[in-house]
């Protein structure tokens, strides 16, 4: 059994600032746990649905932008015990480590030093994680240096597709898919540069040999969020015939060999 727990769906500088939906990413319990792209409110809701962080054992951060990497240092001392014990594995694009032009980089050194290890992968790069295997995608974003994944599981593949543009090629990277969670921001004929809209999932979809058995969309932009992302979502299946989900706080897959099951987790009370 794998279990995918959202601890946030949102995404850009509007939803953000807001948090008209939350951004904290989301949780992998596999073989391992991995969380992936803790943005704002990531340690706070990690506790809020009993997902303990220092019982991560590794993160995933597909690029430097505030929203998928704010919580990032303090996930990794959560992890490393207070950074008191070398352990975990830091699986990033090469702008969350070194910065770029404009932005420093999301970790510091200090950070850098507590962990077993880092990897910087370019795509097609394969890296273990337990009894999973991450083959590292390709994006097209404002980052150049984003990168997604496609976790090869015995129960079937999961994908991330993060913040990009529609290329053909993407295609072939998640074809087959067993779960399918991709960044779509924009509503129908709101598209905007470096980011999927519904229009770009209906067509990836329709150009995949082998559709997944749920698409998730996460990511959720302010256009998207006031166009109603349900609505798009029930397009979206109508359409191509998969199994369509929008993403919030506490969502959870349940992934098994025969079956995929969806619920919403309550958050847990604190005295």
């Amino acid at each position: 059994m794998i279990e995918i727990t959202f601890l946030g769906s949102g995404g850009g500088r509007f939803i953000t600032i807001t948090q008209f939906r939350s951004t904290g990413g989301f949780h992998i319990a596999a073989s391992r746990n991995i969380y992936v792209d803790p943005g704002p409110g990531a340690l706070v809701r990690s506790w809020r649905y009993k997902l303990d962080p220092r019982k991560l054992d590794a993160i995933f951060v597909s690029h430097r932008h505030v929203d998928h990497c704010n919580d990032l240092e303090v996930m990794v001392e959560a992890m490393t015990g207070g950074a008191l014990k070398k352990r975990g594995v830091l699986i990033a694009s090469k702008s969350v480590v070194y910065g770029d032009e404009e932005h420093t980089p999301a970790i510091s050194q200090y950070h850098i030093n507590v962990l077993e290890s880092v990897h910087i992968p370019e795509p097609g790069s394969k890296i273990s994680i337990g009894d999973e295997e991450l083959l590292i995608t390709p994006s097209k974003h404002s980052d150049p240096t984003t990168i997604g994944f496609r976790m090869r599981t015995s129960l079937g593949d999961i994908s991330y597709i993060p913040d990009t543009a529609y290329f053909d090629d993407l295609v072939r990277w998640h074809d087959g898919a067993r779960v399918l969670i991709a960044a779509i921001t924009r509503p129908r004929d709101m598209g905007i540069p470096y980011h999927l809209s519904t229009d770009d999932a209906v067509e990836m979809l329709k150009s995949m040999e082998k559709k997944p058995e749920v698409l998730v969309m996460s990511h959720i932009g302010m256009k998207m969020h006031f166009a109603n992302p349900y609505k798009e979502a029930k397009y979206i299946e109508n359409v191509t015939g998969v199994k369509t989900y929008v993403a919030k706080e506490g969502f959870r897959i349940t992934v098994n060999k025969k079956e995929i099951a969806v619920r919403t987790l309550r958050p847990a009370r604190f005295v």
